[in-house]
């Protein structure tokens, strides 16, 4: 698509249609054009904002619900059973900073994409970005923490008092953490008026990094807050607790050897054990959807790092890309959900099984 350039001081007193290289020409070496500016066309509603902008309303309405209702499920169940397991706390919180990630990221796009511009002000520009990055990092860090909360879980199943109570501090630690990372968006982005005939503004970073290096590190920032460094530390907690109950299976068998089947003692353990393998899997399914839900948007990414991809295709994909990761808010509670109802249905049957039949 060609741009217009206004060139009164290039000696026309015209307006006259350049090609779009000739219009990038002029802002890479930095010409002083006094009066002249390029115009590209306003960007106006389609059918495809239409849809995109359904789409994560729809999403932003079911992960609403889902997180809602995984929230006072735990609630309930942890004031009835006097729950005591620290995952399901932090699954409660998994659940919190999903909803920060439905109102902040997928509501807000969904808002913006049918408004096409920019319409909340400077104030609600930087207030939302950091919003944004707060809930993202928020969901990110409370991920590691139920990594780590698993492996504690495992290596020292006698120290549950304790481990709750580091879990509390962990807790306040990544709200704090997730708080001070996302100050510089409060810095970086504000309300611009766009290179247009119509009056047009966005939400933008534009025109604050004086280098290209300077984006790119803060890129690079996030990228490894928000995905190597997690999923580094993710990785290696979970190889470990797997590493962990194969050494303690072994001990169980001999356990079983020694104390038989019916002693209590016995009984206990066994009940503890398949509880904490509970928990287990459905940490690791949390984790494994994040992997999947947010890998394809970090490896893009990487690449638009490396070789400079700037061009309009490759931000529409990326844009779409980061829809798909924001669905993970959507999945979370689905997870949970499945789980819960997968445990009710096996305590029924076991029920069943259990009652003596009534004769009349």
């Amino acid at each position: 698509m060609d741009r217009i350039i206004e060139a009164s001081d290039l000696g026309m007193d015209y307006e006259t249609t350049l090609p779009t290289e000739t219009c990038d020409y002029f802002y890479d070496v930095e010409a002083s054009l006094m009066n002249a500016s390029c115009y590209q066309p306003t960007p106006k509603f389609t059918e495809e904002s239409e849809i995109k902008g359904l789409v994560l309303g729809i999403m932003a309405a079911l992960s609403f619900v889902g997180n809602t209702a995984t929230i006072i499920s735990i609630i309930i169940v942890k004031h009835k059973k006097r729950m005591k397991s620290s995952v399901y706390i932090l699954i409660c919180h998994l659940s919190v900073a999903d909803l920060f990630v439905t109102f902040a990221c997928i509501t807000t796009e969904s808002i913006w994409t049918f408004t096409v511009q920019w319409l909340g002000g400077n104030f609600l520009c930087k207030f939302l970005k950091y919003l944004q990055l707060f809930s993202l990092h928020l969901s990110t860090f409370i991920l590691v923490l139920i990594g780590l909360d698993r492996y504690y879980a495992v290596k020292y199943p006698m120290r549950r008092s304790d481990i709750q109570k580091r879990i509390g501090y962990g807790i306040a630690f990544v709200y704090f953490l997730s708080a001070v990372f996302s100050i510089p968006q409060l810095l970086v982005f504000h309300v611009l008026k766009g290179p247009f005939p119509e009056e047009f503004y966005q939400c933008v970073t534009y025109g604050l990094y004086t280098a290209k290096w300077q984006e790119q590190l803060y890129m690079t920032f996030g990228l490894v807050c928000m995905f190597i460094l997690p999923l580094t530390i993710l990785t290696v907690t979970y190889v470990m607790t797997f590493i962990t109950l194969k050494k303690s299976e072994k001990i169980f068998k001999c356990e079983r050897t020694t104390l038989g089947n019916t002693c209590p003692e016995f009984h206990r353990r066994r009940l503890l054990r398949k509880a904490k393998m509970k928990a287990l899997k459905i940490s690791v399914i949390i984790v494994l959807a994040f992997i999947i839900c947010w890998t394809p948007y970090y490896t893009l990414m990487i690449i638009s790092m490396i070789f400079d991809a700037d061009n309009i295709v490759f931000k529409k994909l990326q844009s779409r890309i980061f829809s798909f990761g924001m669905s993970n808010s959507l999945v979370n509670p689905i997870i949970y959900g499945a789980f819960h109802l997968c445990h009710c249905k096996r305590k029924r049957g076991s029920v069943r099984v259990v009652q003596p039949r009534r004769y009349h």
